[in-house]
């Protein structure tokens, strides 16, 4: 009995700590975040809130209307991976959330030979290029910071480039 009353008392601490799903607090910056809709818990149940921003514009789809953004923090493949990822739903639809790679921006150059033009301005304490896209050839460039607003100011970043056609996030798809 006194095993399952510490048990009990254990799991309610861990509900109650900021990032937890149900302690509607983010893992940095103890912000209140709103309750995660169903989608969201669905394709990513056991995840750790790390940021987010409410009733802003879309980093993938900026037509799509105004969007809250959940960045949640959960395991890949690997035990040891940790994948962040952008949950985004319309504030006007709680039927649909769409999912990315919040971590990664994949970038469209105008000229293959640009790429170390690009590797040479990076900031090596936020950005690394990590590789390239077979399919697309697009570089995929791994970021520090992954706020929507981060994510935002990144992106707008690459695109002042004259050498950058265009920079996106890359979707995710669970394994669930």
């Amino acid at each position: 009995m006194l095993v399952k009353h510490a048990l009990e008392v254990k799991d309610e601490q861990a509900a109650q700590k900021p990032g937890n799903y149900n302690s509607q607090r983010t893992a940095v910056g103890n912000i209140p975040f709103q309750a995660l809709p169903t989608p969201v818990i669905l394709a990513i149940p056991n995840g750790v809130v790390i940021h987010y921003e409410e009733n802003r514009t879309s980093l993938a789809e900026p037509e799509a209307g105004r969007v809250n953004s959940w960045v949640i923090e959960t395991t890949g493949s690997f035990r040891s991976e940790r994948l962040f990822i952008l949950a985004e739903q319309s504030v006007s639809s709680v039927l649909q959330a769409r999912f990315y790679r919040s971590a990664e921006i994949y970038l469209k150059l105008t000229d293959e030979n640009t790429a170390h033009v690009l590797e040479e301005i990076l900031d090596e304490e936020l950005f690394r290029i990590i590789g390239k896209n077979n399919s697309t050839g697009e570089l995929i460039v791994q970021t520090k910071k992954f706020s929507p607003t981060d994510l935002e100011n990144a992106m707008n970043f690459f695109t002042s480039m004259k050498f950058v056609k265009h920079a996106r996030l890359s979707p995710w798809v669970s394994s669930r």
